[in-house]
């Protein structure tokens, strides 16, 4: 688990801070010895020598030498607690980036819960430790000095310390559900908060609709949330509570007991009672660590729901490889089916299709909305595995090695995301000269600037965004470049470029080319079109009219400008 991992790294530093706590506990022990001769034997008469050698400045130089331990020992832990929240959004981040997307893709909301709120959770787990050392050490120097005092008087208070562990610990199974159930609800909460900016625009032009979402979805939420929140929270403080009342109630009842069947000195009664006072500091905090405890723990199996394990060592997602996956030259799927999890319909959203994707071919996908392009394009790419048949690349199945398989690939997806770097297939950024000759190419040298391969804006219109998408897949020029409908939101102009330019220059170069499209008007530019409906494919043909597709392969090199028809 991670905090085994963090514990075995910061051992040192873990162990620094369990001593300075045991100093300042064992300060405070001396600190108690000393107040309590003081408060037995009296002050002696002010003079100069009382006041130079006397039992003040013995009390502050005790006060000083708690104050440097505490502070040191809390500083240590305050920057243990900064290089393990570092290490657990590291590792989240890592683990979440690892993770199959189809795992991730319905709970993008699951990604900023966990790295925020998950995160704050669990780091105080390994804080604790120390901390919880410390406290410990105190109580049984604590006990100890009461043992000196009065042994009967702290087996009383022995037995009702005891109680007060014993509730705790019940009270801590009883919640564990209710944790569980906040953080649900508080999962949810953080989903529609990313309705509010996903769907901005469509809520500030129909009021009705952000009112519905305010009304029926975004207070039921809050509602649900708090609900559970106030029953978590409604138990941790009765459990503290009741163990405040314990305390004190049994204080109370030794100096009852003391006085009226035991018959022991004032001095004794009084002594004791000082100490316990001070044992309820430690006893407090050892019963709100559980609380701490209860919260991470739930926390954890919340990662663990997700998908996240924290028991693997992380692998460094920063080494790439710098070999190109060997050339191939078919992909076959057999037999393929899939259907997405929340699917009501008995049969399969995609399948079973059986299709073979030769090297070099430009490949159109078509089909009416919901025949399973976006849905094949996903299968194909190895992103969505499928349920049933099998993918093969050259004939060998593609999860033998999954990650070679996917480096064949680059393309701009419907739901595409800009990064604001360009970035080579080797993740090394491109030249800015080498981009701007893209962006000339694209036609937005005047909207986007670059300075150290980042680009300057990618807040853009849609069909722009899109250009820029493309320019991403120019600079990792993969051997197969797929489009899901890249053309729809482009003016008629650079549609007309992207068709009868960009693509015969991509299949020029030697590149596979698959793309999703409703312009049937260049379908006779394709070496195939597939065409899908309610999950299959009911045709694989070449050019429709029968004639060899159009290609004008006398275009220069996309290191250099094209003129934008």
């Amino acid at each position: 688990m991670i905090l085994k991992r963090f514990v075995r790294r910061h051992y040192r530093s873990l162990l620094g801070a369990a001593s300075l706590s045991c100093a300042s506990a064992g300060t405070t022990i001396v600190l108690l010895s000393h107040i309590n001769a003081l408060a037995s034997g009296g002050a002696p008469a002010f003079s100069m020598g009382a006041l130079v050698a006397g039992p003040l400045w013995i009390g502050l130089f005790w006060l000083v030498v708690l104050l440097v331990t505490h502070a040191s020992s809390q500083w240590m832990l305050a920057r243990l607690g900064g290089d393990l929240v570092a290490q657990l959004r590291s590792e989240l981040s890592r683990q979440f980036i690892e993770m199959d997307y189809e795992k991730l893709a319905d709970r993008k909301h699951a990604v900023f819960g966990s790295l925020i709120e998950d995160v704050a959770n669990i780091a105080p787990l390994a804080l604790v430790a120390p901390l919880l050392a410390y406290n410990l050490l105190l109580a049984m120097l604590y006990a100890g000095y009461l043992a000196t005092v009065s042994v009967t008087l702290l087996c009383i208070l022995a037995l009702f310390l005891t109680a007060t562990f014993a509730a705790s610990i019940c009270l801590e199974r009883i919640m564990r559900t209710k944790f569980d159930e906040l953080r649900q609800a508080n999962e949810k909460v953080f989903e529609y908060f990313r309705f509010i900016s996903d769907g901005k625009k469509e809520m500030s032009l129909n009021p009705a609709r952000a009112t519905h979402f305010m009304r029926e979805l975004m207070l039921p939420a809050v509602v649900r949330a708090r609900s559970n929140m106030v029953k978590v929270h409604t138990g941790l403080g009765l459990n503290e509570a009741w163990s405040m009342t314990v305390m004190y109630g049994s204080i109370f009842l030794i100096v009852y007991l003391g006085h009226a069947f035991l018959a022991l000195p004032q001095g004794t009664i009084i002594h004791f009672v000082i100490g316990a006072i001070f044992l309820g500091g430690p006893v407090n905090f050892i019963v709100s660590a559980g609380r701490q405890a209860t919260l991470g723990a739930a926390s954890l199996r919340h990662l663990e729901r997700v998908g996240l394990k924290l028991d693997t060592m992380p692998r460094d997602i920063g080494s790439q490889r710098e070999s190109r996956p060997h050339p191939w030259c078919r992909i076959d799927m057999e037999g393929v089916c899939y259907s997405y999890p929340d699917s009501i319909a008995a049969k399969p959203a995609l399948g079973p299709v059986s299709l073979r994707i030769t090297r070099g071919e430009m490949v159109f996908i078509v089909g009416g909305n919901g025949s399973g392009k976006s849905t094949l394009l996903l299968l194909l790419s190895s992103l969505l595995a499928p349920h049933a048949g099998t993918i093969c690349i050259d004939g060998v199945s593609v999860d033998a090695d999954i990650g070679a398989y996917r480096e064949r690939f680059t393309g701009v997806f419907g739901d595409f995301f800009l990064f604001p770097h360009v970035l080579d297939q080797a993740g090394h950024v491109l030249s800015d000269a080498r981009i701007r000759q893209w962006l000339s190419l694209l036609g937005l040298e005047e909207q986007v600037q670059v300075h150290e391969g980042e680009l300057s804006r990618l807040s853009l219109s849609t069909g722009q965004r899109k250009r820029l998408a493309l320019l991403q897949c120019y600079a990792e020029d993969r051997d197969i470049f797929f489009f899901d409908e890249w053309a729809a939101d482009q003016d008629i102009h650079f549609r007309d470029h992207f068709y009868r330019h960009v693509l015969p220059e991509l299949k020029s170069r030697g590149k596979t080319i698959v793309a999703i499209s409703h312009d049937d008007r260049y379908f006779q530019l394709a070496d195939r079109v597939i065409t899908l409906a309610n999950g299959q494919v009911i045709s694989d043909s070449g050019a429709i009219d029968g004639s060899p597709p159009d290609h004008d392969h006398s275009l220069v090199s996309l290191g250099v400008p094209l003129e934008l028809s």
